[in-house]
């Protein structure tokens, strides 16, 4: 198997044009090439590199397999121009349900579509689509347990965007809230109702990954809040979410324990309970959350079987040797994958 992979030309810093998914994703494809005789792998950097040498590198590496990650960045044009080598070729959309209307016309040249929401894959075969679940998953050498100084540490931590959702959350949380020690980090949290009151302890703009893990590491709960499925209005079919975000995978992978809103494809992920524990409303939450502050066996016994469920499972080179799985499925190759062939 020769796969190509290209970016999706938008990262944290927009100078660098590689986000964090791509570096998770082309590392773990990398560590793969080295495990693995007959797969061999390269990249198109979008917007790092120009796109007029797009095609004499296709042509230079002959691939059996053309990947796009997002796509948004990446111009019709230039989907046109792979689809001239008669290669099969695929995108590989994070962002559904949320963005659904916004992917109905971006897939529309490509005839392999990955979603990493299971709810949108029939969408996508009604479309005519080779459309398959490929969640998201982490980086473990980059999300993981490390001891963090004292102002990364907190009873309570959040970190994300200040969605409706999650406004409403916090709130509804705020006397509760005033009487922990918490930390809130993201962009938008100024129209919270209560931000006069929470914003001594709201960190109010993004922060990249190597900060990220601190908080999470530094914490004793890390709240993970899903977005509802049409906050930006883009969902036009109102398909559910079912699948956890990836935000899951990177605090178990830093062996922090988490408390997260219920997902219908969690349990395919974890054991409820014993892995991981969801919340049902606010005052499951608050109930919750006094209970495992005041539990630190418990609480860490759930934090470490998540982090070893998620090392075992849950990496991107175990997702994206399903991923070469499928492809192997549907193109007639044969890389050696069989250990790898489904999801949890």
């Amino acid at each position: 198997m020769r796969l190509f992979y290209v970016s999706s030309g938008c990262g944290f810093h927009f100078q660098h044009y590689l986000s964090d998914e791509d570096e998770n994703i082309i590392s773990a494809f990398r560590e793969i090439a080295k495990t693995i005789p007959d797969f061999h792998f390269d990249t198109f950097l979008l917007q790092r590199e120009p796109l007029n040498r797009l095609s004499a590198k296709v042509a230079a590496f002959r691939p059996d397999f053309i990947l796009v990650f997002r796509g948004y960045r990446f111009p019709l044009t230039a989907v046109q121009q792979l689809r001239k080598f008669q290669v099969p070729i695929g995108i590989w959309v994070v962002d559904d349900p949320y963005r659904l209307k916004t992917h109905e016309q971006l897939v529309k040249p490509y005839p392999f579509v990955f979603t990493q929401d299971s709810s949108s894959v029939s969408f996508y075969r009604h479309m005519g689509k080779k459309a398959f679940y490929l969640p998201l998953a982490v980086n473990p050498a980059k999300y993981r347990p490390v001891k963090v100084p004292l102002k990364y540490q907190s009873d309570i931590c959040f970190v994300g965007s200040a969605f409706p959702v999650r406004l409403h959350f916090f709130d509804q949380m705020t006397p509760f809230l005033l009487k922990k020690r918490f930390i809130i980090i993201g962009q938008w949290w100024e129209r919270l109702k209560n931000y006069h009151k929470l914003k001594h302890r709201i960190r109010n703009q993004p922060i990249p990954p190597s900060e990220v893990i601190k908080y999470y590491n530094g914490a004793k709960i890390v709240l993970n809040i899903h977005r509802t499925p049409n906050d930006r209005r883009d969902n036009h079919r109102n398909l559910p979410a079912h699948s956890p975000n990836n935000r899951t995978f990177e605090i178990a992978a830093c062996r922090s324990f988490q408390l997260l809103t219920c997902r219908r494809d969690l349990k395919r992920f974890y054991v409820s309970g014993q892995e991981m524990v969801c919340f049902q409303s606010i005052d499951d939450l608050k109930r919750k959350i006094n209970y495992y502050l005041a539990h630190d066996d418990e609480r860490n016994r759930i934090a470490v079987q998540s982090y070893q469920r998620t090392l075992r499972d849950h990496t991107y080179h175990v997702r994206l040797r399903y991923l070469l799985h499928l492809l192997d499925q549907h193109l007639g190759r044969k890389t050696k994958v069989a250990e790898t062939n489904r999801l949890p």
